[in-house]
């Protein structure tokens, strides 16, 4: 009868330490240009994350119009690569300008293996966001998702499939408001989609039911509104993201 309580015990012990080990936070780095920082993109997942219960602690490395070489020369007062070093994350999400898989192919290629290089060496995971089309031209989004999806492969990155997520979206919903005014940019919509689509990758759970609402409170205690969407487009979004991942489209 001793035994068998403490092989109960035991066992509690090692569940309970499996499931800090699988709740514990991750510390995540977005490294990219406008794409991430309009509407503030890695708030919008930590939020996200949070209300379903993962702790994810995010953080970015962001210049207007920058691609990797920028980020890996420090241009414009940018730290990415003594960020990568030194800042003991467990993922690192690279954003490329958005027109690199078109402009400068070679140049994506090249200084992704770089990045993913440094990740690596710090036994940290790349993750790939691959961007959308611009509004004007949807036929953009083929090859920019051949050229992250070839990239993925080569270096052993996970991928996030954010430009299919907007091309299902405006399959389904044309007109659907995910751009600025600029036709480039994401609304504060797209920026929703693109969140969820994070979550999805992230956290490997259905974003279906999450709030519309992102809220969080300052060092007072006063609720920022950090985007706040209809729960029909809301909805719509994270059924999106999941049916790309449930139907086998990805």
């Amino acid at each position: 009868m001793k035994q068998k309580c403490i092989l109960w015990i035991g066992a509690v012990l090692l569940i309970g330490s499996l499931s800090a080990q699988s709740t514990a936070p991750k510390r995540i780095l977005f490294v990219g240009n406008s794409y991430t920082y309009f509407w503030n993109l890695p708030q919008h997942v930590a939020l996200l994350a949070k209300e379903g219960g993962v702790d994810l602690h995010t953080q970015q490395s962001t210049a207007g119009g920058v691609n990797w070489g920028q980020h890996l020369r420090g241009e414009k007062e940018l730290k990415t690569q003594e960020l990568i070093k030194e800042g003991d994350f467990d993922i690192v999400v690279l954003q490329n300008h958005s027109m690199s898989a078109f402009d400068r192919p070679d140049s994506l290629m090249h200084f992704g293996h770089i990045l993913n290089e440094l990740i690596k060496q710090k036994g940290a995971e790349t993750y790939l966001y691959m961007t959308w089309a611009r509004e004007w031209d949807p036929y953009m989004q083929p090859e920019i998702a051949k050229q992250y999806s070839e990239l993925a492969k080569k270096i052993n990155a996970k991928l996030v499939p954010v430009g299919l997520a907007w091309q299902r979206a405006r399959a389904l919903r044309p007109g659907f408001p995910l751009y600025d005014e600029d036709r480039s940019h994401p609304s504060p919509l797209g920026t929703y989609l693109t969140a969820c689509m994070f979550y999805r990758v992230f956290t490997g759970k259905s974003p279906v039911g999450l709030s519309e609402r992102l809220v969080f409170e300052d060092k007072k205690g006063e609720k920022l509104y950090i985007n706040i969407q209809s729960k029909e487009n809301a909805l719509f979004c994270q059924k999106v993201v999941d049916d790309i991942f449930t139907e086998g489209n990805f």
